[in-house]
């Protein structure tokens, strides 16, 4: 029972990466991420959990999607986001965590009216909307954008996001390049570990590949005496299906 307690906690505080804080990439003309469904493997405690991800476009909409399940714990997360001035900017996002309780989240973008709205636990809470504020799970493709149109990589990151009831912000640290051995064959990676109040109790890792628009190779987090680790299994550019 333990494994699903500890992917429900490490999945909803998921590291997966951040954004500038503030800045826009609008004057490097109109970027935009191609499509694929990856397949991830995440373990702890001998234990293990498939994860599918995807990223698929509808006009200007991107969705992101995520789907994991065995005996102890199913879940699921979505968010949606346009690229608006060289920037994401979120429309939605829904998790749902089944294992020892159920766990939800959403989060609802609204622009014109000027609001976030945000529920945790069951309570929703409403902030003012600002352009670089978004969800845990696009995020992740903020922190991609970024790195897309860098010269190089940022010695640091930091990005704003709501959960709930609070906006926080988030700050990585650049580590030493890694060359990453996957099922896919070596993986040059860049390399960030999240800064954290208290590393001695908590540490994060995360592992992008500049040869695949800076997607997740790898991630581990160590929260106390548990140390969870998601790998990249499998990957597919449905463009080139779609071109087919």
């Amino acid at each position: 029972m333990r494994l699903g307690l500890y992917l429900a906690v490490f999945f909803l505080t998921l590291m997966s990466a951040g954004a500038i804080a503030n800045e826009s990439l609008s004057g490097l003309g109109s970027p935009a991420f191609r499509q694929f469904e990856a397949t991830y493997n995440a373990s702890t405690m001998g234990m293990t959990l498939d994860l599918k991800r995807s990223l698929t476009k509808e006009e200007d909409v991107y969705t992101l999607s995520s789907r994991g399940k065995n005996i102890l714990i199913n879940m699921k997360e979505s968010a949606e986001f346009r690229i608006s001035e060289g920037r994401v900017e979120g429309i939605r996002f829904d998790s749902k965590v089944k294992s020892l309780k159920t766990t939800k989240r959403s989060v609802r973008f609204n622009r014109a009216s000027g609001v976030i709205d945000s529920m945790k636990r069951g309570d929703w809470t409403q902030h003012q909307w600002a352009p670089h504020i978004l969800d845990r799970f696009s995020q992740q493709q903020q922190l991609r954008l970024t790195l897309m149109f860098s010269e190089k990589p940022p010695q640091t990151l930091s990005f704003t996001v709501v959960d709930g009831a609070k906006v926080s912000e988030k700050r990585w640290e650049r580590a030493a390049d890694e060359v990453i051995q996957t099922p896919m064959g070596a993986i040059g990676t860049v390399k960030y570990h999240a800064v954290h109040s208290n590393p001695s109790k908590r540490a994060s890792e995360i592992w992008l590949a500049p040869e695949l628009e800076f997607l997740m190779v790898k991630t581990v987090h160590v929260e106390r005496s548990s140390t969870i680790t998601v790998g990249l299994k499998g990957l597919s550019w449905l463009d080139e299906t779609l071109s087919d």
